[in-house]
């Protein structure tokens, strides 16, 4: 089920925008990053191909360059047309457990 307040997002009566609090967040005007880990991601900066994303389950890395043609293994990436924001990409990582 959906949360309540996220579908004020999926309506279109609320905005979704990036805060410093996120993963990563790039400020263009201030030209400041933000790289944050979370429980279940590490952010990796230091790398030729730009900002990875590794899982802290299954230590797979998520690329999320948009002209990478695979986003990664276990790692499914969908573009959103939309005429409320400007560029929409939904990162979908699957991962098992191990028994």
């Amino acid at each position: 089920m959906i949360d309540m307040k996220f579908n004020l997002f999926l309506i279109g009566k609320k905005r979704l925008l990036p805060k410093t609090t996120d993963l990563s967040f790039y400020n263009w005007e201030t030209q400041r990053a933000c790289l944050n880990p979370s429980p279940n991601f590490q952010v990796i900066a230091e790398n030729t191909s730009g900002i990875l994303f590794k899982s802290k389950r299954d230590r797979k890395i998520i690329n999320v360059d948009p002209k990478a043609s695979n986003p990664g293994d276990n790692s499914v990436r969908t573009p959103i047309e939309t005429e409320m924001y400007t560029h929409v990409v939904i990162y979908d990582h699957i991962t098992r457990r191990k028994n």
